[in-house]
This record gives C-alpha cells, sequence and structure tokens, in this order.
C-alpha cells in the first residue's frame, strides 16, 4: 500500500512526494532503545524510492527463488546510520 500524493506546480513542475508515516510519535515514560529514532530514518529512506532504485540497478538474485537486493541493502544502510561497522 503506497501512500503518497504528487502535487503539482502550476508551470507543470512536479513537487516534492510526502509520505504518511504508518506509525504515531508518542511520549512515554517507557523504557525504549536508543536507535528508536531509525524508523523516521528508514521511512525517509521508503520515501525516497531507493528500495526501487536498488532493485532496478543491481543483479537480480540467481536462483529466481532468492531474495531483492533491497532485503540486503536497506538493513546495511540503516545498521550503519544507526552506528554500526
Amino acid at each position: 500500500m503506497e501512500l503518497t500524493t504528487t502535487t503539482y506546480h502550476q508551470r507543470g513542475e512536479a513537487m516534492m512526494t510526502q509520505t504518511v508515516l504508518p506509525f504515531k510519535l508518542e511520549v512515554t515514560n517507557e523504557t525504549i532503545t536508543a536507535h528508536a529514532g531509525l524508523v523516521v530514518f528508514g521511512e525517509f529512506v521508503h520515501g525516497l524510492g531507493l528500495n526501487a532504485l536498488v532493485n532496478r540497478n543491481l543483479p537480480k538474485p540467481g536462483s529466481g527463488a532468492g531474495y531483492a537486493p533491497s532485503a540486503f541493502i536497506e538493513p546495511l544502510i540503516l545498521m550503519l546510520h544507526g552506528g554500526g561497522r
């Protein structure tokens, strides 16, 4: 389910696509992980269309039953952005 909208300027130029986050942010007194903010970065990556770009430009699985390239790249990006090595 794609939750994006595209608006067009009067001159026919496409404006920035806006995505709707499928979660709500709330204040809590609960103990949570320090990496909870990665979900916002993950939505940013998704909004950029990075998964489609990666799947178009990297080789498909050789067996036809493997994972899409974005299944490897997206977790790698999130891990590196979260401070992993």
